[in-house]
């Protein structure tokens, strides 16, 4: 599996914060308003690199994003994950593995949506990449960046 650095989305990010969005620290510019989603196979892959801890029951929930324009003032949502509970954010996890959709604007990001408790330590890494790697991860084969 290749990984371009353009299209990192997050590098184990933290994702330690209040419920809310946590957007990913880059934004993807497909360099047109055309939809990405349409056409050869880009697929987005999204992992836990070091485990998420809350003092409460905080869950992630794993959202892509696009818009027409760097502020995401507008944006449209594609949920990737349903809320993921606290025991399944572990270390060295993909969350989330698959082709990007149909129906794309310009600029692509993702946001980690956390609920229900503040999160108090955790890290994800998102990217693009043309061919997934699909065996099962262990933590020296993290499908991450590092």
């Amino acid at each position: 599996m290749y990984i371009d650095s353009q299209e990192i989305l997050s590098s184990a990010q933290s994702i330690a914060a209040a419920a809310g969005d946590v957007a990913s620290t880059n934004y993807y510019d497909t360099g047109a308003a055309a939809d990405v989603g349409i056409g050869e196979d880009l697929y987005l892959v999204v992992a836990t690199v070091a485990a998420v801890t809350s003092g409460g029951s905080a869950t992630v929930q794993f959202v892509l994003q696009c818009d027409d324009n760097t502020s995401f003032s507008s944006p449209k949502e594609f949920p990737l994950t349903g809320a993921v509970a606290l025991a399944a954010l572990t270390a060295n996890t993909v969350q989330y593995r698959g082709r990007l959709p149909i129906g794309l604007e310009r600029y692509l990001r993702v946001v980690y949506r956390i609920g229900t408790a503040t999160t108090t330590a955790g890290t994800a890494t998102a990217y693009f990449t043309k061919n997934v790697q699909a065996n099962t991860p262990t933590a020296t084969t993290v499908p991450g960046v590092k």
